[in-house]
């Protein structure tokens, strides 16, 4: 199953998600693909730009991604299950403030590393979906779809190397967990 930006762009309708997927969980396994939050990669798009044109307003982008993005957790996640959770999602955060000073202090965005800042929110947004199954005590996982698809170096534009792709997805299938979350869109 394929949920787009829109879909998760929000706890009430990351709710309406959950709802679907814990429906079709009653009768088969579940591959989740989630996109970032929606807005969340063109603000990242626009957070790098500003930042490599020295406009210090990228700060205040990242804060309120941040903040969006910790508010999603407490609203989707039991208090007692919030740490981890709010955690990485801190963690995740943190790396894009020290991706985006270099970026500021070089003035440059290259391809690699756009592709790696608009990375983020997918893993965001798929990390904290699915906190709020496992919080749910679905047998699930969480899975870098980046340990997953295997590409060339042609950051902006890679081709997939399907043959170890597939590899790869085939020995997931054989883990045994009822869903599987993974990000979406993701360089």
């Amino acid at each position: 199953m394929k949920f787009g930006g829109t879909s998760v762009g929000s706890a009430a309708t990351i709710k309406q998600v959950k709802e679907i997927v814990h429906q079709a969980l009653k009768s088969d396994k579940v591959f989740l693909v989630v996109s970032a939050m929606s807005g969340t990669t063109d603000m990242l798009i626009d957070c790098g730009k500003a930042a490599s044109s020295g406009n210090e307003s990228f700060r205040e982008m990242l804060q309120a991604i941040e903040t969006r993005h910790l508010e999603t957790v407490k609203e989707l996640v039991p208090v007692q299950n919030q740490s981890h959770v709010l955690s990485f999602t801190k963690t995740y955060c943190n790396e894009l403030e020290e991706i985006m000073n270099g970026i500021f202090m070089l003035g440059e965005l290259s391809p690699r590393t756009l592709d790696r800042i608009m990375s983020y929110g997918e893993l965001m947004s798929s990390r904290i979906i699915a906190s709020s199954f496992a919080a749910d005590n679905v047998n699930s996982a969480w899975k870098d779809a980046r340990e997953l698809i295997i590409t060339n170096d042609q950051f902006g534009n890679a081709a997939v190397d399907f043959k170890s792709t597939y590899a790869n997805i085939v020995s997931l299938t054989a883990e045994g967990h009822d869903l599987v979350v993974l990000p979406g869109f993701i360089a």
